[in-house]
């Protein structure tokens, strides 16, 4: 039996948009969107714009979770420290819904502001306060193909979000060549960029829901239902349940020439155009713990078997095999990342008002070179190698190690390296061994990250207010890396179908057979892969649980036979043994690699 047909979709089409009252339709690239398979897409061709995210709801709204995070951890959309002098006039280049911009301008009432983008998602002007209104501008071009439209030298700061992932790493050159000239003498520069993480999901977790032919909604709310038919082949040989989305997404980054760890490209390229480089090292987001089962209707308590095999190695952090299992109780106290006006300048957790934020080099001492790391023009960046940004064994960085789970190289070199660690960690990580809890954050290691600046760069991200987040924020972060992976699903369909037209064998390993090189049969296949994985990460994500500590109601769920009682316990009962047999003591890969780097333009 074949598979079944591909699920049904909307035709192709192009749909216009524009942010201001006009009655006539804008005929540029910047105001279409094209609409396939439900994915909401930019029109440009792939050669003049190999950005692969999709323009989806859900996908834009992740700008306002990184918009507020920021903003509540630092005070400011800036992570320098314009004191009393902030710049007169900036430039967002990758502007997205326009939230800096938008934020900043709160910030700063004397300043006006240009966000630029390729596409007209912006927050319309009409719908702006006055004030704000009367200093923003949205402009649209491609910076790939055009140059800036703004004069030389009109610029006192750039600032630059989540757009690596969209320039090809033979542009840089050019990229940062346009930005250098709209920006005055002096005036600075911060860039704010992301890896591209594809998650990964670990046999122990996924073995027992196969096994028994059951999704994670049976024991997670929220998460979806088991794809509508099973695979039709052996995924044991696989390093992983959806290795063959993770080959996809790789090449995506791969045949658009795009770097997917900008966090190691880019200081390179900077540092050739740009003095005075500030960059503390990559932060690692950790991946969080398995969250605790939830509540079963109608059952009051588990049986005491599942209680008494967790006995051994229990521990009080949460996530682990004693914490699946405890009463689910609900923090009256918001998470940062969660707490926040996407457009508000103040910081609202308790630990921001005592002054728990940590100061940033002020702009004055970036601009006269008090930092310890200096890029000179030709490329050539001098800093110290330390892995948690510190130097001279300082008492402070000692404290903090203190809090710090052991550390391990993390780093995503290929499919390879990514998909061998599938079966040997564990999301508990080293809670067995110690009851501490631990990092929000994993720092990177010596070898994989290097800090420019020395303590200035370091000072650059409020480190202690981040660490302080709740626990639960992890599963936000994770939400934020698989959303990301799934918006790029149609630029990961285009990678397929290649390999389908130039019969590439590989697909074998994949349940591929002699029928299923057409497109038909082949978008069946893709379709289940996908949503198999977006299943099991909902699943394992656990949302209901992040919105439920920070005091939303636990959603109702159908009250369950005996029978179906018995089987989500057995269920239950097999994800711990498989998780305990895993447990190497080690945490996962993180979720999330964020890196930030700063610098001064230069007569």
């Amino acid at each position: 039996m074949g598979p079944p047909q591909p699920h049904p979709s909307r035709q192709t089409r192009l749909s216009c948009s524009s942010s201001n009252n006009s009655h006539r339709v804008p005929r540029g690239k910047e105001h279409q969107f094209i609409y396939q398979h439900g994915a909401k897409l930019h029109a440009y061709d792939r050669d003049k714009a190999p950005y692969p995210s999709s323009f989806d709801r859900d996908v834009l709204e992740l700008q306002c979770m990184d918009n507020s995070m920021i903003v509540a951890s630092k005070g400011s959309a800036s992570f320098i420290d314009f004191k009393d002098k902030p710049p007169k006039r900036c430039l967002d280049i990758g502007t997205g819904l326009g939230l800096w911009v938008l934020s900043s301008a709160k910030a700063w009432p004397d300043a006006t502001f240009v966000g630029l983008d390729m596409v007209n998602i912006q927050v319309p002007i009409q719908f702006l306060e006055r004030d704000i209104a009367e200093r923003v501008e949205w402009v649209h071009t491609n910076i790939l193909r055009n140059k800036l439209p703004f004069d030389d030298d009109e610029f006192d700061h750039v600032h630059i979000q989540c757009l690596a992932l969209g320039i090809p790493e033979n542009k840089w050159y050019t990229v940062f060549e346009e930005i250098r000239r709209v920006m005055k003498p002096g005036a600075t520069i911060e860039i704010l960029e992301e890896d591209a993480v594809f998650p990964i999901l670990p046999r122990w977790y996924t073995d027992p829901l196969r096994a028994r032919g059951r999704s994670p909604a049976t024991i997670y709310p929220g998460a979806a239902q088991q794809p509508t038919y099973p695979p039709q082949f052996d995924t044991s040989q696989l390093a992983h349940e959806h290795e063959l989305l993770e080959t996809l997404f790789h090449d995506v980054w791969a045949n658009r020439f795009i770097n997917p760890t900008p966090s190691s490209c880019i200081p390179g390229y900077f540092g050739a155009f740009f003095a005075r480089v500030l960059s503390p090292p990559v932060l690692n987001f950790s991946t969080p713990p398995l969250a605790p089962f939830a509540p079963l209707p109608g059952v009051s308590d588990l049986p005491s078997r599942i209680l008494n095999s967790s006995s051994n190695g229990a521990s009080d952090r949460s996530g682990s095999v004693s914490s699946l299992l405890s009463p689910l109780t609900t923090d009256n106290t918001l998470d940062l990342s969660l707490s926040h006006s996407p457009t508000s300048t103040k910081a609202t957790s308790a630990g921001s008002a005592k002054g728990g934020i940590s100061p940033s080099p002020s702009v004055t001492s970036l601009r006269n070179g008090n930092g310890n790391g200096i890029s000179t023009g030709n490329g050539n960046i001098h800093g110290t190698e330390n892995g948690n940004g510190n130097k001279n064994g300082d008492d402070n960085a000692n404290d903090a190690d203190d809090k710090k789970p052991s550390r391990r190289n993390s780093e995503v070199k290929s499919v390879g390296s990514t998909t061998s660690l599938a079966g040997s960690h564990s999301s508990a990580g080293s809670a067995n061994k110690s009851s501490r809890r631990p990092s929000v954050l994993l720092f990177a290691s010596s070898d994989e990250s290097t800090s420019l600046g020395g303590d200035h760069a370091v000072h650059l991200i409020p480190l202690e207010v981040m660490e302080s987040q709740a626990e639960h924020s992890q599963f936000m972060h994770l939400y934020r890396s698989v959303t990301f992976v799934i918006s790029t699903k149609e630029a990961m369909w285009e990678e397929l179908m290649a390999r389908v037209t130039a019969q590439d064998e590989e697909l074998r390993r994949f349940g591929w057979g002699d029928a299923d090189y057409n497109e038909q049969a082949s978008r069946a296949r893709f379709e289940y892969a996908v949503d198999q994985y977006q299943s099991d990460m909902r699943g394992r994500i656990s949302l209901w649980h992040s919105l439920v500590k920070n005091g939303w109601e636990l959603p109702p769920r159908d009250p369950l036979s005996k029978a179906e009682i018995l089987q989500e316990v057995q269920l239950r009962e097999d994800i711990l043994a498989s998780q305990r047999l895993a447990d190497t003591g080690e945490p996962e890969p993180p979720c999330r690699k964020v890196r930030l780097i700063v610098g001064v333009k230069e007569s």
